[in-house]
């Protein structure tokens, strides 16, 4: 995957590390966000592959003083356009109006669900998350038909979120031998 768009301000390299600082205000701007598509499209993508066997270190910089660092194989934003917000049954908003970001990093294939339970808690410890979705992680393993990402017909994972910071949530969810963090934002 390889990424058109402009150059994102949220990212610099610090001793052959690429950090990502999701501190600063979320924007298409920080995270090099492509604006050029096509008319109606609600969907923007910036989107970073890494071309390396293995991945790449990576490193987030969230709100708090937390940080996260992976071996990461992609790192993908995007913003949604919302003209209107969604509510659920119940009368709660599920999708707001306005812009939305969200990251997807996509960590290294890890080979057996010991491995992938490992990375999950791994990522957990340093958002200084408590574990209790890793003992729901190893029971949807113990009964899934295979964990195998070819051969599973299903999807193996949990997720666990982080406490909202100005507007923003992010958390870990583990899928199938690698572990994607997820982060939501919504600009003002």
């Amino acid at each position: 995957m390889s990424h058109r768009g402009p150059e994102p301000t949220a990212r610099s390299y610090e001793n052959g590390v690429e950090t990502w600082d999701l501190t600063v205000p979320p924007s298409v701007e920080a995270f090099g966000i492509d604006t050029d598509v096509p008319e109606g499209a609600r969907t923007r993508v910036g989107a970073y592959g890494s071309e390396a066997a293995g991945g790449r270190p990576v490193r987030f910089l969230l709100p708090g003083g937390k940080q996260v660092r992976v071996q990461a194989t992609q790192v993908v934003f995007d913003a949604l356009d919302n003209a209107q917000e969604m509510q659920d049954a119940s009368g709660e908003v599920i999708l707001p109006k306005g812009r939305l970001f969200h990251l997807r990093v996509n960590t290294v294939p890890v080979a057996g669900a010991k491995a992938g339970v490992d990375g999950y808690r791994d990522v957990l410890r340093q958002l200084d998350l408590p574990d209790a979705s890793v003992g729901e992680l190893e029971e949807e393993i113990a009964s899934a038909d295979s964990v195998d990402p070819v051969d599973a017909s299903q999807r193996v994972g949990v997720e666990a979120g982080v406490p909202k910071t100005g507007g923003s949530t992010s958390g870990p969810a583990r899928r199938s031998g690698r572990t994607t963090i997820r982060c939501c934002s919504r600009s003002a």
